[in-house]
């Protein structure tokens, strides 16, 4: 049996019980306009799905702004401040980590909110993107304290707390650790299956949106193919959706 067959099988016993899975599409590392960026853009609005483009804000330019301003469906998300490791040696890469004081981590946080509020006004959503998904454990209280009200990181959402909800992706189409192309398909697809029917049976929360992960500034030609390939069969399924990224089923945001 193919890893698609298996995801086609799952889909079905979710349309049998009259239930869809909410997923969702963010984008990480944008700082500017580019055929790129273009690219991404052209295959959201082309297949109807919003997106969460996750902007770094030390780094954004005026020309982010004016690419995705007939874009309905993008919604700007903020990635940090500027992308910069701060972890001690011997320690996994980390902007907001516990190396630098709260107040120092709370004060970047409200910057890069502020900053990104300037370029693009009430089209932000106050959702919090720590780069490379990691963040200190005192970081919830100090984005709430700056006017945050959500967090996307990689991997199960954990409940709400301090004043921040959860929206985390789980599929990561890149293969950082090894060729820096394209994970491989059926492991994908294998991924996608268990998150699919940990969410039927019970094991997680049925409302938490399954996110897919993107870094359109790196993609290459596998990584845009396997991207295609998902939205062929992803986007218009009977037994998924694609909600806004505002309401999303864990921590409505508007």
């Amino acid at each position: 049996m193919t890893n698609w067959t298996a995801v086609e099988d799952e889909l079905a016993r979710w349309t049998g019980l009259g239930r869809r899975c909410p997923l969702w599409l963010r984008d990480d590392d944008a700082v500017a306009a580019s055929p790129q960026l273009d690219g991404l853009l052209t295959r959201c609005a082309q297949a109807g799905i919003p997106l969460g483009l996750a902007v770094i804000p030390a780094d954004a330019e005026p020309s982010l702004t004016e690419a995705i301003a007939n874009h309905a469906g993008v919604t700007p998300l903020v990635h940090g401040w500027s992308h910069t490791d701060h972890a001690a040696p011997g320690r996994k890469k980390c902007e907001f980590g516990p190396e630098r004081s709260p107040e120092i981590r709370q004060a970047e946080a409200g910057r890069g909110l502020s900053t990104l509020r300037g370029l693009f006004g009430d089209r932000l959503l106050p959702l919090f993107v720590p780069p490379w998904n990691r963040m200190a454990a005192d970081m919830p209280a100090c984005l709430s304290a700056s006017g945050y009200r959500a967090v996307s990181a990689f991997g199960p959402s954990p409940a709400p707390h301090d004043g921040i909800a959860w929206i985390n992706t789980h599929l990561d189409l890149i293969d950082w650790r090894g060729s820096r192309s394209a994970v491989p398909l059926d492991a994908l697809l294998d991924l996608l299956c268990r998150e699919l029917r940990d969410r039927r049976e019970g094991r997680r929360n049925p409302a938490e949106p399954i996110g897919l992960l993107t870094h359109h500034r790196v993609h290459d030609a596998a990584i845009w193919d396997l991207f295609d390939r998902l939205l062929d069969r992803l986007a218009d399924h009977p037994a998924l959706e694609w909600p806004a990224i505002g309401k999303l089923g864990v921590g409505r945001l508007v």
